[in-house]
């Protein structure tokens, strides 16, 4: 086959199977409720329902969620021969039939409380199994796809996909074609099996109860077209897998190929990813800074530390006073201009929000400040800080309103210190800080 396309396509649900249990035969079960099975048909079958008919169960004595859940990340750890990417919980891996797969396919629903499914040992087998038993009592040809949902890079939600094929091929290849405007194709294929998997989901679904499905209208003469490659050919090969590792795992990775490995991060790294990624982006340049800076964590562990020469995370705050008309600001003494209160990260600081509060009352000498937990905004700059060379300040602006009463007190690291009226900022400000003024103001409200 060199185009997949169809003039026509009808999808029947096959009801009443019921629930499939160990041992049943799904071929007998099949042939029993199906309407009417024309050659070239294709029969679309869960792999639940295929696990559960060829014993693929893990049972469990009692029904305990903590026990359950143990058992299937046991089971995960057996079924993965490489871990993809990791968040929380959740891991994507790489099953032993090649599959990368959310939890290597191990599921717990549509099942008893005790127990749960693994994917088919031989997926392509349990295909050309039941398509053997359909021709026996039919005496029909079909092809059969075991389908499995599956979640997919840069799309949200999930889609029925191929994992055994039998009897058509998964895959067709029309490269080397020419497009009704002379254009020669030269990557295009098509997952046939995985887009037949998804129509064919369209009819069953996860809550309606029903399996199986029929998808016609694919045959020419009623026959299908089949490589005899089962669904190998959907498996795409790891020197052309531009996805091999999620995005933090391919980072450690690197680091480790240049001996650039670290200690675990502080936990003033963990605050400062949970931060930055909870912090609302209200235009594209916030939303850009945003995943610069979590680039740049989920690089360096060190992220955080003065001694990171590539750059590192810096707290500032806007300092109010009580009546919230004024601002204080220092005039720093290495970029000789105005600036809010702030500086490095230290070893003692466990949060960004405590880094800034520490620094706002190291540099004021007012012992009360208010801060508000949410960031203002992020920045980046180049500066030669302490570090004594040329580097990055990723800093994070926080905003603190003093107590009532409160006096500054000028420290050894500053060239000045001063109240100044939010209408009427000096000369030689920093050139975002009038900004960061504004939305300090607009996060106070009227």
């Amino acid at each position: 086959m060199t185009d997949h396309a169809a003039d026509r396509l009808e999808i029947f649900p096959v009801r009443g199977i019921g629930e499939v249990r160990p041992g049943d035969d799904l071929a007998a079960l099949i042939a029993e409720h199906a309407p009417p099975v024309q050659d070239g048909d294709v029969v679309v079958v869960t792999s639940k329902a295929v696990s559960k008919a060829e014993g693929r169960l893990l049972l469990l004595d009692v029904e305990d969620e903590e026990a359950r859940e143990a058992a299937r990340q046991a089971a995960v750890d057996a079924e993965a021969v490489r871990e993809v990417a990791r968040r929380g919980t959740l891991r994507i891996v790489e099953t032993r039939h090649g599959l990368v797969l959310a939890a290597a396919g191990v599921d717990v629903s549509n099942l008893r409380r005790t127990e749960i499914a693994l994917l088919p040992v031989d997926p392509d087998l349990s295909a050309q199994l039941l398509r053997e038993g359909i021709r026996e009592r039919l005496g029909v040809d079909v092809g059969v796809v075991i389908s499995d949902s599956m979640g997919r890079p840069w799309r949200t939600g999930i889609t029925d996909t191929a994992i055994g094929v039998s009897g058509l091929s998964a895959v067709t290849d029309p490269r080397g074609r020419s497009d009704a405007y002379g254009n020669v194709l030269a990557v295009t294929q098509v997952a046939v099996a995985d887009e037949i998997a998804a129509a064919a989901d369209l009819v069953k679904g996860k809550l309606s109860g029903i399996p199986v499905a029929v998808v016609r209208g694919l045959a020419r003469d009623g026959k299908l077209d089949d490589d005899g490659m089962g669904s190998r050919s959907l498996l795409r090969a790891p020197q052309d897998d531009m996805f091999r590792l999620g995005t933090a795992e391919a980072i450690a990775v690197g680091r480790e190929d240049v001996g650039g490995a670290t200690e675990p991060p502080p936990p003033l790294h963990a605050d400062a990813v949970e931060v930055i990624t909870a912090l609302r982006a209200d235009d594209d340049v916030q939303a850009a800074l945003r995943q610069a800076y979590l680039g740049f964590l989920a690089a360096r562990p060190d992220a955080t530390w003065r001694s990171c020469a590539a750059g590192h995370l810096t707290a500032s705050a806007v300092v109010l006073d009580p009546e919230r008309r004024a601002v204080l600001l220092t005039l720093h003494p290495r970029v000789r201009r105005w600036v809010q209160l702030g500086g490095h990260c230290e070893p003692g600081d466990r949060t960004l929000l405590g880094a800034a509060a520490r620094e706002a009352r190291e540099e004021s000498g007012i012992g009360s400040l208010s801060l508000d937990p949410t960031p203002l905004d992020l920045d980046v700059h180049p500066i030669t800080c302490s570090l004594g060379v040329p580097t990055r300040h990723f800093d994070v602006r926080f905003l603190a309103v003093a107590a009532a009463g409160a006096e500054p007190t000028r420290s050894d690291e500053s060239l000045d210190l001063r109240w100044f009226d939010w209408d009427a900022l000096p000369v030689g400000v920093s050139p975002e800080l009038p900004r960061l003024v504004q939305a300090a103001r607009s996060r106070l409200g009227p």
